[in-house]
């Protein structure tokens, strides 16, 4: 399955990614992690573990679908450096969307 989202980028730069969905998990830190075919990079959505519960459920549901491209919608993602973390003030509770296709 491929996910597709508009990536936020350390630097502030702002693009379109479509990567390959391998997995995701919650980091007590506020946010979910991403994990994708890029080795070098995290994907982090901020989020409470209230909203990763959902979003994970709905991540489920389409891969028992048969998704083949899930859009995720209403917040930020964000690319960094495997391993960091970003300071999460301000960014808790966004409520992510996803749109499955395919």
């Amino acid at each position: 399955m491929y996910l597709s989202f508009d990536c936020t980028e350390s630097n502030g730069g702002n693009h379109r990614e479509i990567t390959t969905f391998f997995g995701i998990r919650y980091n007590n830190n506020g946010f979910a992690v991403l994990s994708t075919e890029h080795r070098a990079h995290d994907y982090l959505l901020p989020m409470t573990k209230a909203d990763y519960d959902v979003f994970s459920e709905e991540l489920q549901d389409a891969i028992a679908g048969g998704a083949e491209l899930v859009r995720i919608t209403l917040g930020d993602v964000y690319r960094v450096r495997r391993g960091a973390i970003l300071p999460m003030e301000d960014k808790v509770g966004v409520g992510y969307g996803v749109e499955v296709s395919g």
